[in-house]
């Protein structure tokens, strides 16, 4: 038995009766099965995540408190899971989640700011752009998103909500959280860091962004500054350009 800690913003488990005797069992399609990570997926529900200690701490997904090398999920893309309860069964063991975990949220500020001329086309085209299972457009529109959500314009969010069927349903997910100001912990630093004027804190947690991923660091740092510069009053800047940077698997 392995045991999880579950976001607020991961889907249910169970199938509702309406009897008030609990839900019913459900049947999963395993999207991947990754080192740090394992998706799962139904239409009617989206995706389920599960991520290891080591791996990245998605703001929809379970997390196990051990490393990847201690896990074997014994499953893979295409395979079948159920669900039931507060568990997820795999061939060879159980998760069950026992608590829930608060995934990172940028603050709203006191004071909303405009975004000057939202990037509403430019989000329309970048939404589903890219190989994998996060596209680069999205990601960069995640950036964005958050900014948004921070400056307190919701208009971006309302614009990019009908557009996530053209992309895959685990970017989608992690969209419809960004909306909300949810996402990994150091992109939420990262973006907090620059609305605070932060110097040190934004230059570190950019750093980690950057880490993220073969593309995804750097398309997540990109939206997040493209937005910035378009937030009326301006911010106060408290780093330069990005300079480019060779992202790490």
């Amino acid at each position: 038995m392995l045991l999880a800690a579950r976001s607020p913003l991961a889907p249910p488990v169970d199938a509702a009766t309406g009897t008030g005797h609990g839900g019913r069992a459900r049947r999963w399609r395993v999207l991947a099965a990754y080192r740090t990570a394992l998706y799962l997926h139904r239409r009617d529900a989206g995706v389920l995540a599960v991520v290891t200690s080591d791996g990245l701490a998605l703001p929809t997904a379970w997390r196990l408190p051990i490393a990847s090398a201690a896990v074997h999920w014994g499953v893979a893309a295409g395979d079948r899971v159920v669900t039931h309860g507060h568990e997820i069964r795999l061939p060879r063991r159980t998760i069950r989640a026992v608590r829930t975990w608060r995934p990172a949220r940028v603050r709203v500020r006191e004071h909303p700011i405009d975004l000057h001329g939202p990037p509403l086309g430019w989000a329309r085209e970048r939404i589903g752009r890219g190989p994998g299972l996060t596209p680069e457009g999205d990601d960069e529109v995640c950036g964005a998103l958050l900014v948004a959500y921070a400056a307190g314009d919701p208009r971006l969010a309302l614009a990019t909500q009908p557009l996530l069927s053209r992309t895959s349903a685990l970017s989608a997910s992690l969209l419809r959280a960004a909306a909300d100001g949810y996402a990994v912990p150091d992109l939420v630093t990262y973006v907090q860091a620059r609305f605070d004027a932060d110097v040190d804190l934004a230059s570190q947690a950019r750093a980690a962004v950057l880490t993220i991923g073969h593309t995804s660091g750097d398309a997540l740092v990109r939206g997040v500054d493209t937005t910035l510069d378009l937030l009326t009053p301006p911010l106060t800047s408290p780093l330069g350009p990005i300079v480019k940077e060779t992202a790490h698997a």
